[in-house]
């Protein structure tokens, strides 16, 4: 089954990865696009992020311009030459452009901390609470959004949200089927088994996998993904290159 067919039979699928900086959101953006490219109006949901960087708001007569710079308070606008200049997550952002900005930031982004940091340990820095009750009610206010959803996840499955609170259980509770984002290097072996093993063990069905070769194609890689192909009993839906500006539906 590829992507086109998941999403018409799943109307709202979670997207992990095996790590943090596996390329959750770069497979994620790329897998929007071509939905939204092939008809189908999806929506991008990242409820929770951590770090934001400055950027240029687009106009009819500029386009964005990321500026990197210190961490500062999310979603933050100010007036710079006649511009726009906004705080937000460098991931929204990217699924932000994604969509072809058919949905604003706050939406797709709705819980930022200003800390590149775990968002439990950032929500205890900034004296904000993270719990289910806080993403139960982002979730319902963009519930209608979209024919679909993508629903991005913020690091690994088991990310804490709390001291006894974990996001993997949040999604086992909305019931919603999951694909892993696998990042083919040196340790993806262990990582991929653990995580895969994990989310059914969390009550929740894995129904694919992508192989996001972040560190370049070559035969290791290829071993790595033979051998993943072998060993996980769901699906490899597609596999991802370095620069590649499309998935096939």
């Amino acid at each position: 089954m590829n992507i086109f067919e998941l999403f018409t039979k799943h109307k709202k699928i979670f997207i992990t990865g095996t790590d943090t900086e596996v390329g959750k959101t770069y497979c994620a953006s790329l897998i929007v696009k071509d939905l939204f490219k092939n008809g189908l109006d999806v929506f991008p949901f990242k409820p929770i992020s951590a770090g934001t960087i400055s950027y240029i708001e687009p106009s009819d007569t500029m386009s964005k311009t990321s500026l990197k710079s210190s961490v500062t308070k999310s979603h933050n606008f100010n007036r710079t030459s006649g511009h726009n200049v906004s705080k937000a997550n460098e991931d929204a952002i990217s699924l932000f452009d994604a969509v072809q900005n058919r949905y604003s930031l706050d939406q797709i982004n709705p819980i930022v901390f200003q800390q590149p940091i775990a968002p439990h340990i950032a929500a205890k820095l900034e004296n904000k609470t993270l719990d289910f009750k806080l993403l139960n009610n982002v979730f319902n206010n963009v519930d209608t959004l979209g024919d679909v959803q993508i629903i991005e996840g913020a690091g690994g499955w088991h990310l804490p949200l709390n001291n006894t609170e974990l996001l993997s259980d949040w999604v086992a509770l909305k019931k919603l089927p999951v694909i892993l984002v696998v990042g083919i290097k040196l340790g993806c072996l262990n990582h991929a088994l653990l995580t895969a093993q994990a989310i059914e063990q969390s009550g929740c069905e894995l129904i694919g996998w992508i192989a996001n070769f972040i560190g370049g194609e070559n035969d290791i890689a290829r071993e790595n993904l033979a051998f993943l192909q072998q060993k996980l009993t769901a699906p490899l839906i597609t596999q991802i290159k370095q620069g590649q500006t499309e998935v096939l539906l």
